[in-house]
């Protein structure tokens, strides 16, 4: 059954916040984590470091770094919401391997990050959703120690699409870029990175790595039905959906992914790192 329509986030999050917003992050951290981990170790990430996680969701960036850091290293995430990051900050101090902290706080209401300067300052899909991802930079950069690693990875959704095209999937494409667009969201944050790296005085990245996936669109329907899902809120509060509307189309996506001709071309993850002076 579709979700009811509700206020969206009063934090501004524009995807709902419950367990299965929660479980649909982690089911898209695990799609993704072979693209984390090439950026961590790119960086060069190693034992005895000091790693900050901006935006640390579930908390699946921050096993990543603890499992190069190792005991020796410390693991720090910023979390907006505080029920998540208490649970992710449970998980990992219960699976251990480094020393963990979890700041529960709005990140531009921050200053300085207990422990910092960190040798690596890291987000995941975090710009895309800042009115002002220049900002948020330019705070990474200051929590960075110099020698250390300012590094982002970001989604770039011009490349999304179905083939063959399919009724599901432009109803997807409807809301959720209807949603994105009416609260500012960044679309194309994966490829402004260089720019927005220079804009923070950051300079152009030493680095860049961007990854899709082309896949059968039965391994992707469920993480596109949990966005459009998730999105419902927003979606209905801008007037663009309603109930009749979302069953309709979780029937019609599962409809197609059940057809097996069907192949998704996921979104770029672009990643950018730059060398603090």
């Amino acid at each position: 059954m579709a979700r009811q329509a509700r206020k969206v986030n009063p934090d501004g999050y524009i995807h709902a916040r419950d367990s299965d917003e929660y479980q649909r992050l982690r089911d898209q951290a695990r799609m993704w984590q072979k693209a984390t981990e090439e950026v961590l170790d790119q960086v060069g990430l190693k034992p005895g470091m000091s790693a900050l996680d901006v935006g640390s969701g579930p908390g699946s960036v921050m096993r990543l770094m603890a499992d190069r850091v190792g005991k020796q290293g410390r693991v720090t995430g910023i979390e907006i919401d505080g029920k998540l990051g208490a649970h992710a900050l449970a998980d990992l101090r219960a699976e251990g391997g480094a020393e963990f902290e979890l700041i529960a706080a709005n990140l531009l209401e921050l200053d300085a990050v207990p422990g910092g300067p960190f040798d690596l300052t890291f987000c995941r899909l975090l710009l895309m959703h800042m009115q002002d991802p220049v900002a948020v930079l330019e705070k990474m950069q200051a929590w960075t120690k110099p020698g250390g690693t300012v590094a982002a990875q970001e989604f770039d959704f011009g490349a999304i699409a179905v083939e063959p095209p399919c009724p599901a999937m432009a109803e997807f494409n409807r809301v959720f870029e209807g949603v994105f667009r009416a609260h500012g969201r960044n679309l194309r944050a994966g490829r402004q990175l260089p720019a927005q790296f220079e804009a923070a005085g950051l300079g152009l990245p030493d680095g860049t790595l961007a990854e899709a996936k082309f896949l059968p669109l039965k391994d992707m329907a469920s993480m596109l039905i949990g966005v459009y899902q998730g999105l419902f809120a927003s979606a209905a509060e801008l007037g663009i959906a309603d109930t009749t509307r979302a069953a309709a189309f979780k029937s019609e996506m599962a409809e197609a992914a059940e057809d097996g001709r069907y192949y998704c071309l996921t979104p770029i993850l672009i990643a950018a790192w730059k060398r603090v002076a």
